[in-house]
């Protein structure tokens, strides 16, 4: 399962089964129920766990740093699953647990991303784990707000509602 990294002996890769990846939406959906992941930031702690079951469960040596690394690939695929879900001419079916696309939507798509052909017409077993573990770290484009957007001006007047934690 762990392989060394070309030039460098002393570490050594991780390789994520589908079972282990499963596991991994598993556990951390269950720490986001628990409250360690606040401001879409898990807790250390919650790596930590991660990476003893992992390593308990699988028979395999994984760390914290393995758990936040595979994490970061579990978000790319997430990104370009909500967007996908997004497109014109594109639907979830709910019981499949799948994106949708019309034949004419699919083609036109693919011959522009034939990359994305894997996340199409094919079931996303861990969907409401990816969901409830990657969901909110997208800021959707009709509810986003950048610094800018903030209007400081109107939340001056409610200093006497701020907790001070001095």
């Amino acid at each position: 399962m762990e392989q060394p990294i070309e030039g460098n002996s002393s570490k050594k890769q991780h390789r994520w089964t589908m079972a282990m990846s499963r596991r991994l939406l598993e556990i951390l959906a269950n720490e986001v129920k628990k409250g360690n992941r606040p401001n879409n930031t898990f807790k250390t702690s919650s790596f930590t766990l991660a990476a003893k079951r992992i390593s308990e469960e699988f028979g395999v040596k994984c760390l914290p740093d393995h758990v936040d690394n595979h994490l970061k690939t579990l978000r790319n695929s997430w990104t370009m699953i909500y967007k996908l879900r997004g497109n014109s001419g594109f639907g979830w079916d709910e019981n499949l647990k799948m994106i949708t696309a019309s034949p004419k939507a699919y083609t036109a798509y693919l011959s522009a991303h034939p990359t994305h052909d894997k996340y199409l017409n094919k079931k996303i077993d861990m969907y409401y784990e990816m969901a409830i573990v990657l969901g909110k770290d997208m800021a959707r484009g009709d509810f986003a707000k950048s610094f800018v957007d903030i209007d400081l001006q109107s939340h001056s007047k409610d200093e006497d509602k701020i907790i001070d934690f001095e």
